[in-house]
Formats: structure tokens, C-alpha cells, sequence
């Protein structure tokens, strides 16, 4: 009995190393292995790969029997082609001997039995990607291994097309496209041989659509295809309209194949929708759905079929017992699609089974045993942010923008938008979601979207369900929004798509990439930041960040930093300007909120940050009297601070002095809410002695505030939230005057105005005020 070569080479080899003969011995023999002795020898092999001496050994047996050393590593199941990439590498394998080896793999291919075939596949795209050396001819046989029958099959085949593209664009192009013509010119087709045709082009559509196009709309194509779809509809070769479907839906990645497929398939696809097949439905159902807006662009009937018919479909086929996987992600595929049209959002919306189907499949896109499925996951919550969203007052503000105006007419918009839409509805639905369904919780146990692989338009669309859901006004949604962990989810977002830019002391947060995706996303997680913090205590929230962290993001919905326009380039970015006035006036209520803290460190930081840069601008705003209003409101809550009390009261300063005067005229202003505001500032701030004795010190302030307070209290009796604090006011100015101005203090005694409000109060007042204003009297005593 003639000795196989292999067999031959080892024996002619000197092997002093007996551990490696006997690991040769057994690799060679044809006895079977268990799985554990597959893997133990498999290790050992790997090992033996990457030592120098040993590797030798094996470099000469593949140089000389090369085919048979490659069969012999499908013994120890090598699917990576470690061990054969050890060998060539460690050995310094020169070009010929790879393109060699890939001859031999292919050679393999050609004569082995169907089973053997992805074995020998992986190993070649292995060798391909480690040492970037490919034979493009090779392709004409890959290609004929695309039958429908193996799934791993068609995507190792796909693999090699892309790694050949990327080493040989212009000659793995040529190959492709010589294949297929010539099965396109042939007269007819066999079952086999079409669907290889067909196959092939829908696998290559999304990879070179410059080759797959003009042959998929050639004229001999679409003879091959109509020939089918007319036996189809007849009732036969059922089994060829899925890989025709996939095709058709492959081919609308083209805008030219989009219209050619709706002059001249549309008919297919409705009646694909009626055939009694539930995956034929389904694939039917979400061509028509990616061409929809060529369908009415084109004006063709469509009295057929509607998008709610579409997407009732693809529910259908969700609720059923046991779904095909790859049917059911076209389906929340089709769904993703069709959320953009308001009639498919109420319906779903109505739909509690389907609700509940669809968080179940995401709860199982990051637990499922099979792994990660990233697309289905992507379609999840791309469905969900369209059924969440809200039409959102920002949208609007941002509309008179008149260069976003002519932005929005000369665009066209995916989806319909309709006044028929019940928002009340939408908010009701979105609280259903979060408070019953806890759909922020079963985010953030997604294990994928934290990962820093997973896509920026995954992450996106889980910030706009946020973002959606945070729109609701109701303090309880907020509260919810921060229980279930989506003040976490926001800072992560943006501290992954940011960049901190110090200026002195100044610190800004910059998108850190040029995608207007991410920079819109940033803007709608920095808004539902504001929202939550507007709602809750934020010294509770802050438990993985510091607080500071939030304070350069609420920063950017203030606009451009007005006090850095000239000096700095982080205004450069245009999408500050787009910031409307909602977007600072709840930037400036989280920021409220944020100082109302007894850290004196964070109020500083508070003050550094914003006092020059935006509040001392704003602080004057009368056009918009909110801002102005919310700007006094923060300014009152960190006025304990010496810095901020010097910016008002260290007269020495001209500026100061402005603000000074500004804040006592305020003090008399016709928005009572805003009297209110400044009454409880001065009050804060007259607690200071230094502050209060500047006040009294200077004849024209003191006269002009004593007579603020006496209209106050004189016309402006029923405003308790007003009068009240005005009166600790006036109580520590008399302080004030006795302690250090003789001369002022003496005058109240013989102001009579100042008596008339007095009695004013104990006339009308109630107990509390009566208190106080008593205690004046006592102090002044009025003659």
C-alpha cells in the first residue's frame, strides 16, 4: 500500500524533539478525535507554530506537500488559519508560496464535497487579511458557490469580495462584473443558474453598486426576472421569490434602481403582499415600504395598499408563535421605516401586544445566548424614538430662524408629519412607556449600547428616546427620567462626543467630531439634561460624576459667549447661534438649581463661569423679560458669594456701579414676579454688613431705594411674596443707618412717606409683616 506523502515527509525529516513528533504522528493519522482531543491537539499545534525550531519543521512540510498539510488542519478544526499564518509568518514565506498555497486552497475547494467548503474559505480569508496577498481570479469560483443554501457560505464569499476590493478595487470589479454578464447574456437560465445570478447581485449591491446597477437594470436582466415573477404568480418557483425580493430590496440602496423598480416591479411587490406566504409577505412588504416615497413621487396608484396595511404586515408577523429570526428583523426593519408616517405611529401606538413584543425582542438584543444583535437593536430603538416623538416647542422657536425656514421648505422630509396627530396622546403614551414599561431601565441594561463599539446611530437613537420622553412637562416624568438612570445615559453621551477647552479660567464643551448627527444628538442631550436637573435635587444625582461635569454642557445652551467673541474660536461653531430661547431659559433653571447648593467651591465655579460670559449680558434682556427674569433668579442664589457681591456693590468700579443701579430700578419694575426676585437678592445681600453699610453710606442710593420700598409697601400690600421680603430689607437698611449714618438715620424719624407705609402695613398687613414693620417703627420712632 502506497504511503501518503505527508505520511512520507515526516518520516524523511530529523526530528529531535520527540514531543513534537508525537504531536506530528497524531496530526497526520486518520483515527478520530474527540472534541477534547480536537482541542488539546489544536493547542499544541498553535504552540508548537510559534517556536522558531518547530516551526521550520513545519514550514518544510507545507512547502512540500502543501495540500495535504492544509486537509490535515481541518482535523484540528484551524478555522482561523492560526496555525498555517504561524508558520508562513515566523518562516518569512515569500509572495509566490502564498499565492501558492491559495492555488492550493482553491484547488481544494474545486474537487471537495459542499460540507468541506467553508473550512477552506475561512482559512483563505484568513490568509488574505493577516498577509494582504489575494489571487482575484480565484473569485469566478467563490462566486459559484453562492447557491442559497448556505448562509456562511455567501458571507465568507462576500468577506473575500471586500477584502479583494480593498487590495484590487478596479480588477475584483472587472471579475464581478464579467461573472455576471456572463450569465445575464444567456438565453436562458436554469433554476440553479438564475438563482446564482440573483444571488450574487444582491450580495454585491451593497459593496459595488457602480457594477451591480447598470447590469441589474439591463434590459437582458430584467427578461430573466420578469420570466420568473410571471411563473411566480402562476403559482410556481415559489422558492425563487424571496432571493428575487432580496434582490429588489438590495437594489433601492440606488436612487436610479428605486425608480426603475417601481416602473417595472411594483405590481410584484403588491400582489407578493397578497400570496399566502407569511415571509414572502413580509419581504414584499418592505420593498414597498423602501419605496414608498418613490411610489408617490411617481404618482403611481397606490388604492392597493397603505402604510398602515404595510406595517400591519409586519405586526402581524411579529405576533406570531414561533417567528423566522432573519423575517422578524425585516419586520422591525419595516417598522423603523414606517414610524416616520403619523398614521403607522397611532396605530402601533394603540397596539399593546406589539408594544410589549417589541421591548421584549430589545431586552433580548443584548441578553440573547446566540450574542449582541446590533442591527436589530439599532431598529428597536429607532422605532421607539419615532413612536415617542412629540412635536417640541424648540422646533418651532428654531423655525423662525429664517435660514433654518428656507433650510425646512427646500427639503424634502422623510415620513408625513399631521396636526391630526393627538400630542396629548403621544404624552400619555411616552409616560405609559416609561412609568409602566421602564423602557430608560431596560436601556441602560443593554450591555451593546455602552460598548464603544456599537454605532453612533444606535447611541442617537437612545438619546432621542430621552430627549422625547423629557419633553412632558410633568415633574414626575422627570423625576422617573432620573430614577431609571437617564442622567447617567446623558453625561456618557457626551462626555464620549466632547471635547473640554479651558480659556483661562472659562471652560467649554465642544463636539469632538464634525458630524452633524452627533452635534444635533449633543443638543437634544443637553436639553434633556436641563429638563431632568430643572426637576430634582442635583447634590442626589450626582453620584458616578461630579456635578461640575454637567456645568460646560448647560453652558452651550446659553449661546455663544458674547464676552469671548473676539478673542476665542469656540464660538465658531454655528450651532450655538441656533440655541433658542427656550434652551436658555431652562439651561438658566438647571443652573438655578445647580446654586442653590451650600458648596461655596461650586457657587464660585458657578460664578466664573457664567457671570461675564452670559448673565451680566442677560441681566439686561428686557426684549425677552423670562430670561431676564431666570437670570436674576440664579444671580440671587449665588449672591452669598463675596465674588458675586463685589460684581453689584464694590462701587469703586464704574461697571458695578451700573449693575447697582440697575438692580434698584429693577426693584420697582412692573413684573412683579422679577420685584419678588430682586427684593429676596437684597435682602440676601444687606445680611452682609460691608454690603448694607455701602447702601446707607451713599445718600443718592439709600433715598432712592427708601422710596422704592415705600411705594412697595404702600401700593403693592397684597403681593406678600413681595412685601415681606421688602421689609427685612427696610429693617436692615435702619440697622444700618444707626450703626453708621447718624445723619440718615435721624431722617427717618421725619419721613413721612416712610411713616404712611408703615402704618400702611400694620393697617393691612398680615401678622408676620405686622411683626417686622413694628420693629422699624420701634427703631425710627416716627414723629
Amino acid at each position: 500500500m502506497t504511503e501518503d506523502p505527508l505520511s512520507a515527509k515526516i518520516k524523511s525529516l530529523t526530528i529531535d524533539d520527540d514531543s513534537l513528533s508525537h504531536i506530528l504522528t497524531k496530526f497526520n493519522t486518520s483515527s478520530s478525535l474527540t472534541k477534547e482531543e480536537q482541542v488539546e491537539l489544536h493547542n499544541q499545534l498553535l504552540k508548537e507554530s510559534q517556536n522558531p525550531d518547530s516551526s521550520k519543521i513545519l514550514y518544510e512540510l507545507l512547502l512540500d506537500v502543501p495540500g495535504e498539510f492544509i486537509k490535515k488542519l481541518q482535523r484540528v478544526n484551524d478555522v482561523s488559519g492560526n496555525i498555517l499564518i504561524n508558520v508562513l509568518n515566523k518562516n518569512k514565506a515569500t509572495d509566490a508560496l502564498v499565492q501558492d498555497i491559495l492555488s492550493n486552497l482553491r484547488s481544494l475547494m474545486k474537487s471537495s464535497t459542499t460540507e468541506d467548503i467553508p473550512f477552506y474559505l475561512g482559512i483563505y480569508s484568513s490568509l488574505v487579511t493577516h498577509l494582504n496577498i489575494t489571487n482575484t481570479q480565484h473569485l469566478n469560483l467563490f462566486l459559484t458557490f453562492v447557491d442559497g443554501k448556505d448562509h456562511d457560505v455567501q458571507q465568507s464569499v462576500l468577506v473575500l469580495i471586500v477584502q479583494n476590493l480593498k487590495i484590487q478595487k478596479s480588477e475584483t470589479s472587472e471579475i464581478v462584473k464579467e461573472y455576471l454578464e456572463v450569465l445575464m447574456e444567456e438565453n436562458s437560465l436554469s433554476s440553479a443558474s438564475f438563482l446564482n445570478f440573483v444571488l450574487v447581485q444582491e450580495m454585491c449591491f451593497p459593496v459595488i453598486p457602480e457594477i451591480c446597477s447598470p447590469i441589474y437594470q439591463n434590459d437582458r436582466t430584467k427578461s430573466h426576472l420578469l420570466e420568473k415573477i410571471t411563473s411566480i404568480l402562476e403559482g410556481n418557483y415559489l422558492q425563487l421569490t424571496i432571493p428575487i425580493l432580496k434582490l429588489i430590496g438590495s437594489s433601492c440602496i440606488v436612487e436610479n434602481c428605486r425608480n426603475y423598480n417601481v416602473k417595472n416591479y411594483l405590481e410584484f411587490l403588491v400582489k407578493g403582499c397578497e400570496i399566502n406566504n407569511n415571509e414572502i409577505q413580509v419581504a414584499s412588504s418592505l420593498n414597498l415600504t423602501k419605496l414608498w416615497k418613490t411610489i408617490q413621487f411617481e404618482r403611481k396608484s397606490t388604492d392597493d395598499i397603505t402604510v398602515q396595511q404595510l406595517a400591519t404586515n409586519f405586526i402581524n408577523y411579529l405576533k406570531l408563535q414561533i417567528p423566522d429570526f432573519e423575517y422578524l428583523e425585516l419586520s422591525v426593519e419595516g417598522l423603523m421605516y414606517l414610524t416616520l408616517y403619523w398614521e403607522v405611529r397611532e396605530l402601533i401606538r394603540m397596539d399593546v401586544v406589539v408594544i410589549d413584543i417589541l421591548l421584549s425582542k430589545l431586552e433580548e438584543t443584548s441578553t440573547s445566548s446566540s450574542g449582541i444583535n446590533t442591527t436589530l437593536q439599532y431598529g428597536l430603538l429607532s422605532t421607539f424614538s419615532n413612536l415617542t416623538k412629540v412635536k417640541d416647542i424648540n422646533d418651532r422657536q428654531s423655525n423662525m430662524n429664517s435660514k433654518k425656514q428656507l433650510k425646512n421648505v427646500a427639503t424634502p422630509k422623510d415620513g408625513s408629519d399631521s396636526d391630526k396627530e393627538n400630542q396629548e396622546g403621544i404624552m400619555l403614551f411616552n409616560r405609559e412607556l416609561l412609568d409602566d414599561d421602564k423602557i430608560v431601565s431596560k436601556i441602560v441594561a443593554l450591555k451593546s449600547y455602552k460598548s464603544t463599539h456599537t454605532s453612533k446611530n444606535t447611541i442617537n437613537e437612545v438619546i432621542k428616546i430621552v430627549y422625547h420622553l423629557s419633553t412632558d412637562q410633568k415633574k414626575s416624568t422627570r423625576v422617573e427620567l432620573v430614577k431609571q438612570g437617564a442622567v447617567n445615559i446623558i453625561l456618557n453621551y457626551l462626555i464620549n462626543f466632547s471635547e473640554i477647552k479651558k480659556q483661562d479660567h472659562l471652560v467649554y464643551a465642544v463636539p469632538n467630531v464634525n458630524d452633524s448627527d452627533i452635534v444635533e444628538c449633543r443638543v437634544f442631550a443637553i436639553r434633556s439634561l436641563a429638563r431632568m436637573l430643572i426637576s430634582v435635587d442635583p447634590q442626589n444625582v450626582f453620584t458616578k460624576y461630579d456635578i461640575r461635569t454637567a456645568i460646560p454642557f448647560l453652558k452651550e445652551l446659553l449661546g455663544p459667549d458674547i464676552s469671548q467673541y473676539q478673542e476665542s474660536n469656540f464660538n465658531s461653531e454655528s450651532y450655538l447661534h441656533d440655541m433658542t430661547l427656550l434652551d436658555r431659559f431652562e439651561s438658566l433653571l438647571a443652573l438655578t438649581n445647580i446654586a442653590a447648593t451650600t458648596n461655596s467651591e461650586l457657587k464660585n465655579f458657578l460664578i466664573q463661569q457664567l457671570f461675564e460670559s452670559y448673565l451680566d449680558n442677560f441681566i439686561v434682556a428686557t426684549e425677552d423679560t423670562e430670561i431676564q427674569q431666570a437670570s436674576w433668579e440664579l444671580i440671587a442664589n449665588l449672591i452669598t458669594q463675596p465674588l458675586m457681591l463685589a460684581k453689584f456693590f464694590n462701587l469703586e468700579v464704574p461697571s458695578n456701579k451700573k449693575r447697582l443701579d440697575l438692580l434698584i430700578k429693577l426693584l420697582n419694575s412692573v413684573n412683579a414676579s422679577l420685584q419678588v426676585v430682586v427684593a429676596g437678592l437684597l435682602t440676601n445681600a444687606t445680611d452682609f454688613d460691608m454690603i448694607v453699610e455701602t447702601l446707607v453710606s451713599d445718600d443718592a442710593i439709600f433715598n432712592q431705594l427708601l422710596n422704592i420700598i415705600c411705594d412697595i409697601l404702600l401700593d403693592e400690600i397684597n403681593n406678600e411674596k413681595l412685601v415681606l421680603p421688602t421689609l427685612y430689607l427696610l429693617v436692615n437698611l435702619t440697622y444700618a443707618a444707626a450703626n453708621t449714618n447718624q445723619k440718615v438715620f435721624n431722617s427717618l424719624s421725619t419721613n413721612t412717606k416712610l411713616k404712611s407705609a408703615c402704618t400702611n402695613i400694620l393697617r393691612s398687613g398680615n401678622s408676620e409683616c405686622k411683626e417686622v414693620v413694628i420693629e422699624v417703627i420701634k427703631m425710627c420712632q416716627f414723629k
